[in-house]
Formats: C-alpha cells, structure tokens, sequence
C-alpha cells in the first residue's frame, strides 16, 4: 500500500513540475462619439485571466471580465466568465501559433431595465504568442468563429437569437501574461 502511495504521489509531483500556472489580462477604455449628437460614450472593461500550462502544446484557463458602457442617459454593466482551453499547434523560437476555445456566459445589465440580458458563447479564436522573457509574454488574439445565444430578457420585444459566424475583422485583442 505505501509503494502504491507513493508512486500516486511522485506522478502527482511529476505532473506538477512540468506544469506552469500563468496570469494575465487585458485592460479597454474608450471614448465614442457620433456625428449625428453632442453625445461621446465610454467603454471599460477589466478582463484577468489565470492558466495552467498541462504541457508545452495544452493549457486549460478561465477567464473573468466586467465592464461598461455609458453615453447620455445609456448606462450598463457587465460582466462575464469563460473557461477555455488552448492547444499550441506551432512553436518556432519565441514565437507561436495558437487555437483557443472558449465557453463564455455574459451578463449585461442595463439602468433602469427590470431584467438583464444574458448570452452564451462558444468561441474558436486563432492566436500568436511571444516570450518576451522568460516569465512575460505578449499574446494576441483576432476574431475566429463563433456560435451564440442571446436572451434579451431587458427588451422583451426581442426575441431570443442564435448566431453563428466568422469575425476576423474586428476583435483584435492584445495581452500580457507572466508565467510562474
């Protein structure tokens, strides 16, 4: 029995060591303004992230944000959760290639509204990554395909909506990661 426990407990250190825990994030601030009014709006959004390197081609996470939006008498808050796992399919140097996958729950809830809207997302992003040193590291992401249903509970004239899709034009996101 004390073979048996201690072979558990040196896979379990094994398994460990070649693991690496990592955080990071990404921040947004905004200003919008339109042509057609006085108004200007702004956006924020805090976004961490904390993952676990299983080996040098997977990584398992979860993702956390909360945000906002304001312009005129407009206001919401936000906020959304979203494990993901990331499989590196080419590594050259400092730099590589990536696929991420995402399942997202969100959360916005407008002023004065008396419901909240909430959407589910499952997300395929490509990504490339730098080791900028040996702890930090750039990562950007851009678009991918998406699948999505929303249920805008705070317009009930709104019917529930499903969306799939390719968005590579507009969702360039950028970060930077410190690995343990």
């Amino acid at each position: 029995m004390k073979k048996v426990l201690f072979a558990i407990a040196a896979l379990a250190t094994c398994m460990t060591a070649s693991a690496q825990l990592w955080v990071g994030g990404a921040l947004k601030l905004g200003n919008q303004s339109n042509w057609n009014d006085d108004k200007s709006g702004t956006e924020w959004r805090i976004a961490p992230i904390v993952g676990y390197a299983l080996d040098d081609a997977l990584e398992v996470g979860l993702g956390f944000a909360i945000g906002g939006t304001s312009k005129g008498d407009y206001s919401d808050f936000n906020f959304r959760i979203a494990p993901f796992a990331r499989y590196t399919f080419l590594s050259e140097g400092d730099f590589s290639l990536f696929l991420e996958g995402r399942v997202a729950y969100d959360y916005d809830k407008v002023k004065d509204a008396d419901k909240a809207d909430w959407d589910f997302r499952f997300e395929i992003e490509p990504g490339i990554k730098y080791a900028l040193t040996d702890n930090f590291s750039m990562v950007a992401k851009l678009g991918g395909i998406f699948f999505d249903h929303n249920n805008p509970a705070a317009s009930p004239s709104t019917a529930r909506q499903n969306t799939f899709g390719l968005d590579f034009g507009t969702g360039l996101s950028l970060g930077l990661y410190y690995s343990f």
